[in-house]
Formats: C-alpha cells, sequence, structure tokens
C-alpha cells in the first residue's frame, strides 16, 4: 500500500516513536485490572499515571504535534484502549469530536456540555478540529488479526459529518489498515473516519491515545 501523508491524507504512521523501554515502563505503569482504571475509567490518564503523565508533556511529542499544527500545543486528552480475550470490543465508522474543558465556555458551535468523570465535555465545530491532532501510541504490535485502526484517508477533508454521509463516504472510502509495531505511533486528524473491528486472534492490543490542540482558549479556561 501507499505510505500514508499527514498533509494530504490526514494520517501518517511514525515508526519507532516510543524506545523499548519507554514501551515496557507504560505496560507496567497501566493495564485494565488497574484499580484506578476500574474505580475511574479510560479519562485523563495523566492524571492517573506518572507514566501517561510524562508521555503527555514529552518533548518529541509536542513538537510532532506543534510542527504539524503550525503553532503552540496543549494536551486535550488522555485515553487507554486494550483488546483482550476477555474484552474484544469494536467501534464503528466515526469521528472524534469532543473535547475536554476546565468548565463549560460560550463559545459557538460548541456543545452540547456533559460532565464524565468530573470532566466537562463537548463536542466542537470543524475549525477547532482542524487545529487538533491525535497520536495513539502502540504499546504492542497490531494488525487486521488483533482488530488495528482502519481509517479511510482525506475523509476529515469532508468536515464534520451526518450519519449518512459517513455511510457514503465509507461505501465509496478507501479503506487502511494502520498496521503497526510496538512503539509506533498513528499520527491522524480527530474528525478523519476511522473504525475498530474485533480480534479475530484475540491478544493485548495496547493504546496510549492523546489528544492535542492549538486553539486559543478564551481566559479562565484551560484543557482538562
Amino acid at each position: 500500500m501507499a505510505k500514508l501523508e499527514f498533509e494530504k491524507d490526514g494520517v501518517e504512521i511514525r515508526r519507532s516513536l516510543l524506545s523499548r523501554d519507554t514501551v515496557e515502563s507504560v505496560k507496567t505503569d497501566i493495564d485494565l485490572n488497574s484499580p484506578e482504571l476500574r474505580k475511574h475509567g479510560i479519562r485523563n490518564l495523566e492524571k492517573k499515571f506518572e507514566s501517561i503523565a510524562r508521555l503527555g508533556s514529552d518533548d518529541r511529542l509536542l513538537s510532532l504535534a506543534g510542527n504539524l499544527l503550525c503553532g503552540d500545543v496543549s494536551l486535550v486528552r488522555a485515553l487507554f484502549f486494550d483488546k483482550t480475550p476477555d474484552k474484544n470490543w469494536l467501534v464503528a465508522w466515526h469521528q472524534d469530536k469532543t473535547v475536554t474543558l476546565n468548565a463549560p465556555a460560550d463559545l459557538s458551535g460548541w456543545g452540547p456540555w456533559t460532565l464524565k468523570d468530573g470532566v466537562h465535555h463537548a463536542q466542537v465545530p470543524e475549525s477547532v478540529l482542524n487545529q487538533m491532532l491525535t497520536i495513539r501510541l502502540h504499546l504492542d504490535s497490531t494488525d487486521e488479526g488483533n482488530g488495528c485502526l482502519e481509517v479511510i484517508p482525506g475523509s476529515h477533508e469532508h468536515g464534520v459529518l451526518e450519519r449518512h454521509e459517513i455511510a457514503e463516504l465509507v461505501g465509496s472510502g478507501r479503506v487502511f489498515p494502520c498496521v503497526a509495531d510496538a512503539g509506533d505511533a498513528v499520527v491522524m486528524r480527530p474528525h478523519l473516519l476511522h473504525r475498530s473491528q474485533k480480534s479475530t486472534q484475540p491478544s493485548h492490543r495496547r493504546v496510549v491515545h492523546l489528544e492535542f490542540s492549538s486553539f486559543e482558549l478564551p481566559a479562565g479556561r484551560s484543557w482538562a
């Protein structure tokens, strides 16, 4: 398959972004059986695990995000996903359109506001999504057999989509499986169409999902 390019496709794969030692450190620090995850869920990881806090402030990741977004960036969200034989799940084609703030803000096109895990969430317009990117850090190797991420390159160019528009693009688009090794990263626009199917060969498929933004928030508001 042709190589993905972030500027054209809205997604690319960066090889060996994390060292083996960093991967092992994060795997040791966090897992689905962690009491913290069982009690509080997969969100706001940088507040729960030291290894994730280090990744969220890592100069290499901030520099990568800043260069691609052409500005200073801040961490918006940190999530953790894993697929195991006991928790073999799927996610249908969708766009990520939600951000987290320390408090609701009266901004045009933002909303509805919800409260999850003690944090304020809102969907945002395309103009904000265009100032965001996601870095998915792989702690395990992944391919179609264990439910790797699949994307439709260039689909972010169509903006925020309704359900029927998603179905149309899926029917006519090129599906690209993001096959990755441990330490690799998938860098993507949040509103790029993506999905993840169930594993046919279940094993760990651990991913640290970090979202960054160069959008300037109003005074008194910060990413949560």
